[in-house]
């Protein structure tokens, strides 16, 4: 083995591969002007423009009491995924191509548990602000219907906005992140697979990005940059996005919050995002319950019946869960 989520069905990514620190990192460059319009789909450019804003859309948050199969999602006691490393695929854990020593960004908070075992998603702050991006998504198959090109310029399309970053002296979250990064557009642009297969063996998660959402935003794996629980212990805004040391703005998990999911108890969840080995990302949602990580495999993926291309199709993909590893564990297929 190498070591080392309504919009429209379209997407992309960029090259740089930069460890998340969270709060930690020096600090980069803020964001200039670009001249493309919020959610129109044009060429990307290297930095973007905002503006503070009131959103008009829902932030999901964790759905306390939800069906799930083994019970009902208690959202004050998620278990943290501290450490929890692998060198190879194992339910419940990311397979990492490296492991990073270090401290977490937030050691102590009311919403950790002093036994660092569980963290409590419904007290867990998060970083003020609503401001406004030029957003671009685009996701298209070849006309053979071989390839999928998606691309973006990495920071949402409207009407999804953002946190104000870095986090201001006077956020509350700051005294417990001091997150100095700034939020720039990036070039992200990649083809794989229209219809991607599984290999034989998983591939191991580097990191930096490992997807991307159908609202042009990048997603990491669930560790900040010391292999500790990103998702429970970095201050994130009510998106559950951040910016890393090269202003790349990104989930780390719940990427369903400010991302469409037509998931209910009633529907199945639709799809996210696209990993990088072009499988599908979806929402928790099937069956009238919500999936978490004891229904699926070692990269956090399972095979049933989803919108695949316009059409009901039984592929692999993965799931948006509420417990850790989030996302993805492994690539289940093969990464571009």
């Amino acid at each position: 083995m190498p070591r080392f989520f309504l919009v429209s069905v379209t997407a992309l990514w960029t090259t740089a591969i930069v460890a998340c620190g969270g709060g930690g990192g020096g600090s980069t460059t803020p964001a200039t002007s670009a001249s493309s319009s919020a959610g129109v789909h044009t060429s990307p450019s290297p930095a973007a423009s905002s503006s503070t804003t009131t959103s008009s859309y829902t932030v999901y948050t964790c759905p306390q009491g939800a069906p799930t199969s083994s019970g009902t999602l208690d959202c004050t006691t998620l278990p943290l995924g501290d450490l929890k490393t692998s060198t190879s695929a194992k339910v419940g854990y990311i397979d990492a191509c490296q492991t990073i020593s270090g401290s977490p960004v937030v050691a102590t908070a009311p919403w950790l548990d002093s036994s660092d075992d569980e963290w409590d998603a419904l007290t867990k702050i998060s970083v003020e602000g609503s401001v406004s991006w030029p957003g671009t998504f685009s996701a298209t198959v070849s006309s053979n219907g071989v390839t999928r090109t998606v691309t973006s310029n990495g920071v949402p399309i409207s009407p999804y906005t953002t946190g104000t970053f870095p986090i201001q002296s006077t956020d509350p979250a700051y005294q417990y992140d001091h997150n100095p990064n700034s939020i720039a557009a990036q070039s992200i642009s990649y083809s794989f697979p229209a219809i991607p297969t599984v290999a034989t063996t998983p591939t191991c998660l580097g990191m930096g990005r490992i997807g991307v959402t159908l609202t042009g935003v990048s997603i990491y794996n669930g560790f900040d940059g010391a292999d500790y629980d990103a998702v429970a212990r970095e201050i994130q805004d009510p998106c559950h996005g951040h910016p890393d040391q090269s202003s790349t703005y990104h989930y780390h998990g719940f990427i369903n919050a400010c991302v469409p999911d037509s998931g209910s108890t009633t529907t199945n969840s639709s799809l996210l995002g696209y990993a990088q080995d072009g499988f599908g990302i979806y929402g928790p949602w099937y069956n009238g319950k919500i999936l978490t990580t004891s229904d699926l495999d070692a990269c956090h993926g399972v095979t049933s019946a989803v919108m695949w291309n316009g059409t009901l199709t039984t592929i692999y993909h993965y799931v948006s869960t509420y417990d850790f590893p989030y996302t993805v564990g492994c690539y289940r297929g093969t990464p571009v």
